[in-house]
């Protein structure tokens, strides 16, 4: 639970910086420090949208836009 949660925090400091990012960006990123696979990226994504801190929009060619919301402020 705790790894879950500095990941949480980790790409929300990261969209806090660059203000959106696509899945594969994440992956990179999250990836390579937290050696954790795609379908676990996705799942905290869910996480994070459903808590109501990001919004997960598909794209045309299937990459995941991924930005901060407006509606709660920025404090896990």
């Amino acid at each position: 639970m705790f790894i879950k949660r500095r990941i949480q925090q980790k790409i929300l400091e990261y969209l806090k910086e660059k203000g959106e990012a696509t899945d594969k960006e994440l992956l990179e990123i999250i990836g390579k420090e937290f050696g954790i696979s795609y379908n676990d990226l996705l799942k905290i994504l869910m996480c994070l949208e459903i808590e109501g801190y990001v919004d997960v929009k598909l794209m045309k060619d299937s990459l995941s836009i991924v930005q901060k919301t407006t509606s709660k402020k920025y404090a896990m």
